[in-house]
């Protein structure tokens, strides 16, 4: 029985409903870890296995029923889970009755949409909503743009005489009838264009250039792909008609998993293509993997097309023995994805071995030249050097690749080694001499570095060692290519490296070269760096503004995950100096000093600037979400037990953070919350009081505390108003539950309102209030083109309050909603420089409310200077208008 075939029957039998990972099942088979992963990752992409989403990666068998179920765009999805969300949209609408949805697909350039409605096309045949000779046809807009007339022609088809030499001919529609229609670049198409299509999309029906009485129908779905915002690009009635846009990413936002089986996938083509073997070192894989494609998939297809060409070229003019790939031979942009991928995540399936070979007539992939049990680091070092040589590659290079080599061979061989000998079966192939000299040097090393090695350390070392005696013997010589550098960047462990050598002569009776030194240095470092790197997780810390807002988020999560390592706490309360509180960060965070970096989890004001200087004096990694809640820590918390690291953490629960957004400093963070909303309760006998009437009024009102907090203070016998003011530099206040009243413009309610309940309902639609508007600047967000939509609805709330309070009245919370939605697209195509919309009447409107004129004139000032626009007595005149409409009420705040 074959090795995939064993371990997928073991897989049928303990996989169970919970699934298995590749080390148990390495285990139980006492195979190694990596080529079980790497025949899993082959079973799953085969469609026979399911592979979970989370850490650690479980695999479990598919049922027979399942795989019956599966179409190729499920199996697609398997391997393209960023997909997903698409995927499920796109087989909606084939479903949809009667005849299925019009679909958009919106994406970057390159980003596979003419791929991914193909395939929707291929779905809707799977699943018998269309026949098997369905038609597929495409059509470029871009082609007709500026020529309606052909463009009709095109797409309805023509009368014989319909215009001088017309010859009759059948249009796309027509040829499209019970299938697809699929209109690229339909961004390009002109309003004419647009409006063409209005009539068929509604009713089926249509007419050939020329026909005036007859009406043609077809039954044709629709599916449209632009790379514009279809808001700004396509007609609003057209948009209407195409009720599924569907969003597909760009490679950037997709996982790394994803990107190497798209490269996988293009190297097989090409293969094929070329009717050879393609030999393509893992070092070029990496570059594909992470050098920048602002292109995406079509621009990573064409440089793996142009790279497969040149090696074509070297090797048919007899410049290569075989057809191969290596990370020289990239273009220099794709070269520097190679240097880039030292500080990323690196693919399991690749980390062993220095080629992969892609064989035309096959799927299964290929390895050779990778890191034998038997081969030194002399070996493998000299026959890297001269490779590197051979192929004319400059010092500088060389120098780098060299770098990159010499330390995945020691992190490998340091993670391998126990799986392959043991402590006990020392003395059956290493001296006894050896292995005591080995035990000494370690006993030396780790008084010396004041550090602790772990036991592959002794075994490795201990084979190094008898491997180098060899070497000599032999009379072969110990080059370090990378001497130099380890010797300058690991100071103290190059020096202990020194005299171990002294004690190895002194012992052994050899002369051993100064090189020598630098490899036995990468065994202290590494050592080191590996049990940090499998055994410390990224620190997780909250920080929320509060006595204990933070302290009470992270006691939750610890009892829910059963640990006290869960998260750490920082709590800050609001009279507290930002410094201060810093300064805690830093000491908390120098203390537990973890190298695999720290996320913060933040709510908002002066915490999210805490990045840089955290980074710049700790010189560890950092990265900031805000506006979280109870979920997002305990999430974050628990990935991080799972040993994500700090890249995942982030962009995993950046999605599940509501509001987000990317600041021009280059912190991939969320913007300050301008507006989080603030009940505050104040008391003149002590913050007791205060603590109590919040928890009655927390037992009394729905709630989100992600929107919206209740603050109990206790009113200092003066600065009364400071106290509001520093509040109001982080929260927008919805109103004040004192019996002594603040000079601040909201409601007030009293202590006695909220003990005998008659304030309890109008609070309760304050909080509606403030809530949808907080919901509302996410709905809106992703309309915006130049601005965000949290901000502006902050500066456009003050805006109306101004108003509000010059007109002594309040404007019904609904009107209230229209204008800020009004005024925040107005806003943004002022930026645009687009055009005014005109008021008809504007002049005679102005004449008989000219106060209400005036007020809203200095009330949007502000915003004028602030975004450097300037808003026409138009735009005034539809707010003055819903104004006059609204039902004039008594002032309350």
């Amino acid at each position: 029985m074959k090795r995939k075939e064993l371990v997928f029957s073991t897989l049928q039998e303990i996989a169970g409903d919970r699934g298995v990972n590749a080390k148990e099942l390495a285990d139980l088979l006492d195979l190694d870890r990596a080529n079980v992963s790497s025949d899993l990752n082959k079973l799953w992409k085969e469609g026979k296995v399911h592979k979970s989403n989370g850490r650690p990666v479980l695999f479990s068998p598919y049922k027979p029923q399942q795989l019956e179920a599966l179409t190729r765009i499920d199996q697609f999805v398997q391997e393209n889970t960023s997909l997903s969300l698409p995927v499920e949209q796109g087989k909606a609408a084939i479903l949809y009755p009667p005849k299925g949805m019009n679909i958009l697909l919106y994406g970057e350039t390159g980003v596979g949409k003419s791929m991914f409605a193909d395939m929707l096309y291929g779905y809707a045949i799977e699943v018998k909503k269309m026949k098997n000779n369905s038609p597929f046809i495409t059509f470029n807009c871009a082609d007709y743009a500026n020529n309606p007339q052909l463009l009709l022609g095109q797409l309805f088809g023509v009368k014989k005489g319909a215009y001088t030499g017309a010859i009759e001919h059948k249009g796309l529609i027509e040829k499209a009838d019970q299938g697809i229609l699929f209109l690229d670049e339909i961004h390009r198409l002109p309003a004419e264009g647009q409006e063409m299509l209005f009539t068929f999309m509604d009713k089926g029906l249509f007419r050939r250039l020329g026909e005036t009485e007859a009406e043609r129908t077809a039954k044709v779905l629709i599916m449209a792909a632009t790379t514009e915002n279809p808001k700004s690009s396509l007609l609003e009635t057209f948009t209407r008609r195409i009720p599924m846009i569907i969003h597909l990413p760009p490679l950037r936002e997709r996982t790394i998993e994803e990107r190497y089986r798209l490269i996988l996938n293009f190297l097989r083509a090409e293969a094929a293509r070329l009717g050879k073997s393609l030999y393509v070192s893992t070092n070029t894989i990496r570059s594909f993997l992470h050098y920048d494609c602002p292109n995406n998939i079509g621009q990573l297809k064409t440089d793996i097309q142009l790279t497969c060409a040149k090696a074509y070229a070297d090797y048919v003019t007899k410049k290569k023995s075989r057809l191969q790939i290596n990370s020289t031979d990239l273009l220099h942009y794709i070269k520097e994805g190679l240097f880039k991928s030292k500080h990323r995540q690196d693919i399991e399936e690749i980390k062993h071995h220095q080629y992969c070979i892609f064989q035309p007539d096959k799927k299964d992939l290929l390895y050779k030249d990778g890191i034998q049990h038997h081969q030194t680091v002399y070996e493998k070092v000299e026959q890297r050097f001269k490779d590197l040589k051979s192929r004319g590659i400059n010092d500088e290079e060389i120098d780098l690749l060299m770098e990159i080599d010499i330390e995945n061979y020691f992190k490998q061989y340091l993670k391998g080694i126990h799986q392959r000998i043991n402590k006990g079966e020392m003395t059956k192939i290493i001296d006894e001499k050896v292995s005591k000299l080995t035990e000494d040097i370690i006993q030396y090393v780790e008084k010396k570095l004041n550090i602790v090695l772990s036991n592959k350390v002794f075994l490795g070392m201990a084979l190094h060692i008898q491997t180098s005696l060899k070497r000599l013997q032999s009379g072969k010589k110990m080059i370090n290519p990378q001497l130099n550098k380890v010797r300058t960047s690991y100071k103290k462990e190059f020096d202990a490296a020194l005299d171990c050598i002294n004690l190895i002569e002194d012992r052994l009776k050899i002369n051993l070269p100064i090189d020598e030194a630098g490899f036995l240095t990468m065994f202290f470092v590494l050592d080191k760096e590996d049990i940090e790197e499998g055994e410390e997780n990224v620190l997780v810390v909250v920080m929320m503004h509060g006595e204990s807002t933070a302290s009470s988020m992270v006691e939750v999560v610890r009892q829910l995950l059963g640990t006290e390592y869960a998260a750490e706490a920082i709590d800050m309360p609001l009279a507290a100096n930002p410094d201060d509180i810093y300064r805690r960060a830093k000491k908390l965070i120098r203390t537990k000093a973890p190298r695999s970096g720290i996320l913060l989890l933040v709510d908002m004001g002066s915490l999210i600037n805490f990045k840089r200087s955290l980074e710049s004096e700790l010189s560890i990694p950092v990265e900031v979400i805000s506006m979280v809640s109870t979920a997002h820590v305990l999430e974050a918390a628990r990935k991080a037990m799972l040993g994500y690291s700090l890249d995942e953490l982030y962009e995993d629960l950046k999605h599940t953070v509501s509001i987000y957004s990317s600041n021009g400093s280059g912190c991939r963070y969320s913007a300050a919350p301008a507006y989080k909303g603030a009940i505050v309760v104040a008391c003149t006998t002590g913050k007791g009081s205060a603590v109590a009437l919040k928890k009655m009024l927390e037992s009394q009102l729905r709630l989100n505390h992600d929107f919206i907090q209740i603050i109990p203070v206790k009113i200092p016998e003066s600065d009364e108003d400071h106290l509001l003011t520093s509040i109001k530099k982080e929260r927008r206040i919805v109103c004040i539950i004192s019996n002594f009243h603040f000079k601040e413009d909201c409601p007030h309610y009293s202590i006695e309102d909220i003990l005998n309940f008659t304030a309890i309902k109008k609070i309760q639609t304050l909080i509606e209030i403030e809530e949808t508007y907080l919901k509302m600047s996410e709905t809106i967000d992703s309309h915006l083109v130049n601005i965000s939509g949290e901000t502006v609805i902050f500066d456009i709330r003050t805006c109306l309050s101004q108003i509000q309070t010059a007109l002594n009245r309040t404007i019904d919370h609904h009107d209230l909603i229209g204008i800020v939605l009004h005024m925040s697209c107005m806003i943004d195509r002022l930026l645009s420089n687009k055009k005014t919309v005109l008021y008809e009447g504007k002049e005679v409107l102005i004449e008989r409310n000219l106060h209400l004129y005036t007020i809203i004139k200095d009330a949007v000032k502000p915003i004028e200077e602030k975004y450097n626009i300037k808003i026409s007595d138009d735009e005034c005149c539809y707010m003055m208008n819903v104004l006059i409409l609204n039902q004039d009420k008594p002032h309350t705040g």
